[in-house]
């Protein structure tokens, strides 16, 4: 396969993603200067389904809205007849037929990633005051449209891709050696086919393009940043996450958005997209599912978090062995700086999820919950003491010259250090205690 192959695919407009009649009726005629509410209305009218989801999204809390809204004329009129239309796309392409079985991929796993992007999208557009979060909400869902393309036309290749079968940095440059193509651009020449407004159409193809951040497209930048504070579940592709996080500076700083707004946008991403499921009827799993994958990847991030300790202690030793040699403090600082950088990101995305857990625990939603979820939440607490001890004691340390050590030792024993860090803090009450133990760090 190669690149001219699936544009001229996409072109003909070949069954692309199976689009239903409805669909293609409401894309063929929206365009045209003559096309009415109305006339879309009565479109929409005959797909049942479709009805259902356009009034559920117009009476959804994304709205405020305090009068209900009762016909797909309203539902227009309150949305907007763009918004209506890529609505009614992704309404038909989040179906998990779309999905064929020999890519290997879980629809559940993968409409999570994608609707997580929407829901970071949202509120990142919220946070700056953007002129129309629906455009924002809108082109987060579409931002991955090109996956959706490879794994409904070309599942066996794909299935060579995200499970890491080829030599590739990222999943983008896997996509181009396998298929001649990346998802950012079949995205984007889907979007043209479709006649989707240009600010969408551009935000899908430069959505993972990092070393071009331009000040002047804040929709793009939203999209990027949405990106990178979503958790791809559905391939083997784990970014770096220190690289990573120098990606979210990057596209933060272009944005003008703050250190503390990301981690209060990283709380409420869970919820968030479980909120935006239940209003746009796609299926990412029940509680329980969800759940035990949060757990997996805090575990995740939990076993990353102590290897790159180990591998601080290693270079602090060897720092501390070179008798501080010329350049070893600036090398040490940086290193410890992006740790404990690293660090706090962590802490707050798994207490954030610890406060999850918890609020399900409480509500009661059903009993696997009041059985098993409670050993979860208790590891995952200690894992958050463990972790706020390690970045009180970085700090200490850090620059290490400040501290006197009387002997090699004394200045390398962090694990006892650690273990009388996490004493104290078990020792005292947890709950709000632990909250300001965090805050503290932080």
């Amino acid at each position: 396969m190669d690149r001219m192959t699936i544009i001229d695919q996409i072109k003909r407009n070949d069954k692309i993603l199976s689009l239903p009649q409805v669909l293609l009726e409401i894309l063929d005629n929206i365009e045209k200067d003559d096309f009415s509410a109305d006339e879309l209305s009565k479109i929409i009218l005959k797909d049942p389904s479709l009805t259902g989801r356009v009034l559920k999204l117009a009476n959804s809390s994304f709205y405020h809205r305090v009068q209900k809204i009762k016909t797909v004329q309203q539902a227009i009129s309150m949305v907007g007849m763009v918004t209506v239309k890529c609505m009614a796309l992704s309404s038909s392409v989040l179906d998990p037929s779309k999905i064929e079985r020999e890519s290997g991929i879980n629809p559940k796993c993968f409409f999570t990633f994608v609707l997580s992007i929407a829901g970071a999208s949202e509120e990142i557009a919220k946070s700056l005051k953007f002129k129309s979060v629906e455009e924002a909400f809108i082109a987060g869902l579409l931002a991955d449209i090109g996956v959706l393309f490879f794994l409904h036309h070309y599942p066996k290749e794909y299935k060579r891709i995200i499970k890491n079968k080829i030599s590739a940095e990222d999943l983008l440059e896997a996509e181009r050696k396998v298929l001649g193509i990346d998802h950012a651009e079949v995205g984007y020449h889907l979007a043209q086919v479709w006649g989707l407004p240009t600010y969408i159409i551009n935000s899908i193809r430069d959505h993972h393009d990092l070393d071009d951040i331009s000040e002047k497209d804040p929709l793009t930048n939203i999209i990027k940043l949405a990106t990178l504070l979503s958790t791809d579940q559905y391939s083997d592709f784990d970014s770096q996450i220190i690289g990573r996080i120098d990606k979210i500076n990057s596209v933060s700083k272009a944005l003008g958005i703050s250190k503390e707004k990301i981690n209060e946008i990283t709380f409420s991403l869970l919820p968030k997209t479980i909120e935006i499921a239940e209003y746009l009827g796609v299926d990412i799993g029940n509680t329980n599912e969800i759940l035990a994958k949060a757990n997996e990847e805090i575990w995740k991030s939990y076993l990353t978090i102590d290897n790159l300790f180990k591998e601080r202690a290693e270079l602090s030793q060897k720092l501390l062995l070179e008798e501080r040699a010329k350049g070893a403090e600036e090398l040490k600082n940086i290193t410890m700086a992006t740790l404990s950088h690293y660090l706090n990101n962590a802490v707050m995305v798994i207490f954030g999820k610890s406060q999850l857990l918890r609020m399900h625990h409480k509500k009661g939603d059903n009993q696997f919950l009041i059985d098993n979820m409670g050993k979860s939440l208790d590891v995952m607490d200690k894992s958050v003491r463990k972790i706020v001890a390690v970045i009180e004691e970085m700090k200490e340390i850090s620059p290490i010259d400040v501290k006197k050590f009387h002997s090699l030792s004394n200045a390398l024993n962090i694990d006892d250090l650690i273990e009388k860090r996490m004493s104290d803090i078990e020792g005292s009450e947890e709950g709000s205690d632990l909250v300001y133990q965090v805050e503290k760090s932080v």
